[in-house]
């Protein structure tokens, strides 16, 4: 058999290809609804010893598994649709998988003994995906107050391909990789670090355990604060810019956009009354329920500069989706702060589908603009135009 040409390049030349071969990101298949799954295609293994060998250090450096274990069977399912973060093994395989650099043991901290009977359910994911892992988490103790202080977390950093009569630590810069995520995590009942590891490091994640979740009324003022000024950037016809505010404006909200993706976390923690600040004495449910209308529909008239006319009818479809529709329910927001933002909501995207051939839709959210802004000339004219081409105005 002749040699492989492919052998003849450089090395490393031939470990570039493996790289953009064997890459998390070039292994990735998009799903529905925004999610994704890992296909790893591992069959360069099986060319011959000297490829497998060369390939198989290089798999193992950019792909780092953290395997995570609970005692709840609810826990995989929480973490894959709520988190949308992708599992890469499940099951028998990853109870018997021994290649993870962190394992994440998560028990309950009201158990002071926990039987070593109690069956464990264990799934391994990528490192590049735990800080998904640990934003869900943290938003999970927001939407439910007082969860973390019932639960204790048993970090444990191993090198797994090293040998027995080898003493070769993680490397910093990987290690700090490992534990920085759950810094953000606080109010646990028990945190353990186990394995060696550089102590300066557990430091700085406790450091940051330590500092408590931010204020609600600081939330909002922050919202607000991103909020206005992707108002200045829309007004100076940076629509991009104002685009990129109000997405970052959503996160002191407890919502998480990426791309076409909003997860509404944190409903629980901002249900009371804000104690100081601007929102002095305000309901904070409201307060933030203003918010998203404003953002919403200021991002409706961002994409309507950019001409950008599908994502303006999916920011708006989507909001008024969750709002009522019949003419009998529009008193719900009669004489609310946010009854002109929800008809704004329903014009921009109105003209959104005007535009996009949609007329009859278009029509309908003309006719539910002008049950929120009743004085709107402007609504008022597009609607009459819309019913009659011929109408002049």
């Amino acid at each position: 058999m002749s040699r492989s040409r492919f052998l003849e390049i450089p090395g490393e030349i031939r470990e570039a290809i493996y790289h953009e071969i064997l890459r998390p990101a070039n292994n990735t298949e998009d799903l529905i609804n925004h999610y994704k799954k890992y296909n790893f295609d591992l069959r360069l293994f099986q060319t011959c010893k000297q490829i497998h060998n060369e390939a198989r250090e290089v798999f193992r450096r950019d792909n780092i598994f953290v395997s995570i274990q609970t005692p709840w069977p609810e826990a995989q399912q929480h973490v894959a649709i709520d988190g949308y973060v992708p599992i890469v093994m499940t099951g028998d395989k990853a109870q018997r998988f021994k290649h993870e650099y962190l394992k994440v043991e998560i028990e309950s901290g009201m158990l002071t003994n926990p039987n070593p009977n109690q069956p464990r359910r264990k799934f391994v994911i990528l490192l590049d995906d735990l800080p998904l892992f640990t934003e869900m988490w943290k938003y999970s103790d927001l939407s439910h107050p007082g969860l973390n202080r019932h639960l204790r977390l048993t970090l444990t950093i191993q090198d797994p391909y090293q040998l027995e009569f080898e003493q070769r630590p993680v490397p910093k810069a990987l290690q700090r990789k490992l534990l920085q995520p759950f810094g953000m995590l606080k109010s646990l009942h028990d945190v353990r670090v186990q394995g060696e590891h550089y102590e300066s490091i557990e430091k700085a994640m406790r450091d940051e355990m330590a500092v408590p979740y931010p204020s609600v009324e600081s939330c909002l003022a922050e919202s607000t604060r991103l909020k206005n000024a992707g108002n200045e950037a829309l007004n100076k016809q940076q629509y991009h810019e104002a685009l990129r505010l109000y997405n970052k404006a959503w996160l002191p909200l407890c919502i998480v956009c990426d791309g076409r993706r909003r997860s509404i976390w944190g409903d629980a923690y901002f249900q009371k009354e804000c104690r100081g600040g601007e929102f002095d004495g305000q309901d904070a449910m409201i307060v933030r329920f203003l918010l998203r209308v404003r953002l919403v529909s200021n991002t409706v008239m961002a994409y309507l500069k950019l001409e950008d006319y599908e994502e303006a009818s999916f920011w708006g479809n989507r909001t008024i989706e969750m709002l009522p529709s019949g003419v009998d329910d529009v008193g719900w927001l009669s004489g609310f702060a946010g009854s002109p933002e929800v008809g704004k909501i329903y014009y921009r995207t109105a003209i959104a589908l005007r535009e996009l051939g949609a007329k009859a839709k278009a029509r309908s959210y003309l006719e539910m603009a002008t049950r929120y802004l009743p004085n709107d000339i402007i609504v008022a004219k597009d609607l009459a135009a819309l019913k009659n081409p011929s109408y002049v105005g």
